[in-house]
């Protein structure tokens, strides 16, 4: 049986991770994932099944009429709201019934996707009236998650490459991460915060902190280096100028950083190129060179 976890919420429709799995919220490019309205969820990486991440009845499982890719709607709850769900060719019927952790079908490779991108499926809760525009879902919320999160405030200054791709070079922290953060933990005065979302090549991303409530001179030092978009207690959303960063002299796109998963993402400016070996050592200030303008462990 699989082990699931809530991870979001509206209304009374929850959205589920197979923890085997990791998230985000933020680490992508798309509308959705700036307002925070929807989550990607990924099944590991290698893994092609795609299990359901709510119980309801299907609306529709079909292909898309535009592209090469998929859309299933779920009807959750009572309070008159649909799961979208994309990136999935569907095994499941209009009508059937499905729990939380059900095979809904395979994850497919997407017109959406970078060349970076993992399989995954895109997952949103919206009107059960308007299932499968880009914009208008529900803005999701996060009190499932943060009920689970334990922060650690040990803020991880040396990485060390556990895998090259052509496409992607994973960088895993000498000291273990718990569950359901990232491995890029950055303090401010005592405060912990954790990094999540595609950066910079995305321009956004998200702090999550360990506190509802901050000091003003806390919120005043993560304003020094974030443009704060919103916030929703504990998830701050904020902007950024893309930048390339530079990595032993080679330069990459940016980093990605998933919830519940001990990697940080290295992504080549260019499918195939990268100089990175197994079991080099890499240290926080090259990752992500702004940590350079402030003490992370003050």
């Amino acid at each position: 049986m699989r082990a699931l976890t809530p991870v979001a919420a509206w209304k009374d429709v929850e959205l589920y991770l197979d923890q085997a799995g990791f998230f985000s919220f933020t680490n992508s490019p798309y509308y959705s994932h700036r307002h925070l309205s929807s989550v990607d969820l990924y099944p590991g990486r290698g893994v092609r099944e795609a299990y359901s991440p709510v119980e309801g009845t299907v609306l529709e499982a079909r292909k898309l009429k535009v592209m090469e890719d998929y859309f299933i709607a779920i009807k959750a709850g009572e309070c008159g709201a649909c799961v979208k769900i994309l990136h999935v060719k569907p095994q499941v019927e209009v009508g059937e019934r499905v729990r939380p952790g059900d095979v809904l079908g395979d994850l497919v490779w997407s017109p959406f996707y970078n060349y970076w991108t993992d399989p995954h499926m895109h997952v949103e809760i919206r009107p059960i009236d308007d299932m499968l525009r880009a914009r208008g879902g529900y803005s999701l919320n996060l009190s499932p998650l943060m009920k689970q999160i334990s922060f650690d405030n040990n803020v991880r200054e040396l990485f060390i490459v556990d895998k090259v791709l052509d496409r992607y070079t994973l960088l895993r922290a000498a000291s273990d991460i718990p569950s359901f953060l990232t491995p890029l933990i950055l303090n401010f005065d005592g405060v912990s915060f954790m990094l999540e979302g595609g950066l910079t090549h995305y321009g956004h991303g998200a702090l999550w902190s360990e506190r509802e409530e901050m000091p003003e001179e806390t919120v005043g030092r993560v304003k020094e280096l974030f443009q704060i978009d919103f916030a929703q207690k504990r998830y701050i959303h904020f902007t950024c100028q893309k930048r390339e960063n530079m990595v032993r002299g080679f330069n990459y796109r940016g980093i990605g950083l998933y919830l519940n998963d001990p990697h940080i993402k290295l992504i080549p400016k260019r499918f195939g190129d990268g100089m990175l070996e197994l079991g080099d050592e890499i240290l926080l200030s090259e990752i992500l060179p702004f940590t350079k303008s402030f003490d992370c462990r003050c």
